[in-house]
C-alpha cells in the first residue's frame, strides 16, 4: 500500500481474504475513502473468465463509483500472459499488472527450511524411490493429474516412486466423472480417456505417502521430508495445464528448497519462463522439449517417458547422477534464497504497476514514485 501512495492519489486496494479464496463474500478493501483507481488483487488463483465473471462484476459495480467519480481498475494478478486474462481485460476493461506472486509466497513460507537439518546434502543421499508426486485436487482443470496417474499405471510404474493419489478429489468428486468431463471441456479423445479409466480402474486407492487419511492442503510445506531425500526426480503437477498460460506456483520451488531434480507438468512453455527467472533445469540429462509440446497428452506422455527412464535406471546410478547435478540443485537453492530473486519479482511489481498508473486516464493524479 505504501508503494501504491508513491505513484498515485487515494489508491484503494480491493483483495481476498483468507489466502486463496474467491468468494465475494471474502472481499476486505484498504483506503476506500477517495476517488483514486481501484487496484483489484487477484494474484493468488488463476484467472478463469466463466469463474470469476461474478466476482469481478461484483467488484466493479461496488467499488468502482466514488461520489460519482467512475473509477478506474487496475487488475493485479499472477500472470504474465493469459488467454483467460485477456477475455477478462476486455469483458471489464481493466488495466493488467501482473507479477510473479507466488515466488514472494514461497519464498515466505519455505524460508525456515535453510535450517532444517533433516535436508540432506545430494551427493550423501540413499535413493530408495525413483520419484515423488503429490496430486491433491484432481478434477476440474487439473483433471490431467488423473491421466498422469493413468499413464504411470499403464508403464507399471506406480509402485517405482511416492505418489500422492485419491480416486475421488476432495473437491470435483470421483476420477470417472472427472475425466470424462475433460472430453467437452479439453477435447481429449474418448479413446484415450477410456484407456486411462481402465487403468485407474484397476489401480488399487488411495495412494499415500505420508498420510492414511484425506491428503492435506500443503502449500506452505515442501512434503514430507524423509520421503522426498530418498526419492530422486520430483514430479511437479502445477495448477494450470491446458491453456496458454504463463504462470506458475509455489509448488515448483518445492524441489528447488529440497535441492532435487524435477520435470514439470504446466502450461507449455513454463519451464522457459522459470529459466527466465535465472534457474537452471536438466536438459543436460533428458529431454526437455515437453516443454514446447502443444498436445496436452503428448505433453504428459513425453514427461511420464523420462520418469520410464529414470525408472529403468539403478538407484545407484542415480545417486552418481545426483552427484553430477549437484551444482545446478546447489545454484536453484542459492538463487531461491537470494536477496536477488527477491529484488527481482518486485522490480516486476513496481515496473507492471507503474505502466498500469501509466495508463490511467489524465484526470488521476500521479506522483513521483519515491527513491
Amino acid at each position: 500500500m505504501s508503494y501504491l501512495n508513491s505513484i498515485i492519489a487515494q489508491p484503494t486496494v480491493v483483495y481476498l481474504h483468507p489466502f486463496g479464496t474467491t468468494s465475494t463474500d471474502n472481499i476486505e478493501s484498504l483506503s476506500n475513502c477517495g476517488d483514486g483507481p481501484i487496484i483489484l488483487a487477484f494474484d493468488q488463483e488463476p484467472l478463469i473468465q466463466h469463474y470469476n465473471r461474478e466476482l469481478f462484476a461484483f467488484v466493479k459495480k461496488n467499488f468502482k463509483s466514488f461520489r460519482s467519480v467512475d473509477r478506474p481498475i487496475i487488475l493485479l494478478n499472477t500472470e504474465k500472459h493469459s488467454i483467460e486474462k485477456n477475455k477478462l481485460l476486455d469483458e471489464f476493461k481493466f488495466i493488467d499488472a501482473n507479477y510473479f506472486f507466488h515466488g514472494l509466497a514461497a519464498a515466505d513460507w519455505y524460508r525456515g527450511y535453510q535450517y532444517h537439518t533433516g535436508l540432506t546434502s545430494p551427493t550423501k543421499r540413499t535413493i530408495t524411490k525413483k520419484y515423488i508426486t503429490f496430486n491433491r485436487i484432481t478434477g476440474n482443470s487439473r483433471a490431467y493429474r488423473s491421466f498422469l496417474i493413468g499413464e504411470l499405471a499403464l508403464r507399471n510404474l506406480l509402485g517405482q516412486g511416492h505418489v500422492s493419489y485419491s480416486e475421488v478429489c476432495p473437491v470435483h468428486g470421483h476420477y470417472e466423472k472427472n475425466i470424462l468431463d475433460t472430453i467437452r471441456a479439453y477435447k481429449v479423445s474418448s479413446a484415450y480417456v477410456l484407456k486411462i479409466k481402465n487403468c485407474l480402474d484397476d489401480t488399487h486407492f488411495p495412494l499415500r505417502i505420508d498420510c492414511e487419511g484425506p491428503i492435506p492442503n500443503g502449500s506452505q510445506t515442501i512434503g514430507p521430508i524423509s520421503a522426498i531425500m530418498e526419492s530422486f526426480l520430483h514430479v511437479v503437477t502445477e495448477t494450470c495445464f491446458w491453456d496458454h498460460r504463463t504462470h506458475l506456483t509455489e509448488k515448483i520451488f518445492k524441489p528447488i528448497v529440497a535441492k532435487q531434480p524435477f520435470v514439470l507438468l504446466g502450461c507449455v512453455g513454463n519451464l522457459k519462463y522459470l529459466k527466465s527467472y535465472g534457474f537452471k533445469t536438466f536438459d543436460s540429462w533428458w529431454d526437455e522439449s515437453y516443454d514446447d509440446i502443444e498436445d496436452p497428452v503428448e505433453r504428459i506422455q513425453a514427461v511420464v517417458k523420462i520418469i520410464e527412464e529414470i525408472c529403468n535406471t539403478s538407484n545407484q546410478d542415480l545417486e552418481n547422477i545426483l552427484r553430477g547435478m549437484s551444482h545446478v540443485l546447489e545454484h536453484n537453492y542459492n538463487l531461491f534464497y537470494s536477496k536477488n530473486f527477491i529484488d527481482s519479482i518486485w522490480h516486476e511489481l513496481s515496473v507492471s504497476l507503474q505502466s498500469a498508473v501509466s495508463q490511467l486516464p489524465p484526470r488521476i493524479s500521479l506522483r513521483t514514485p519515491l527513491r
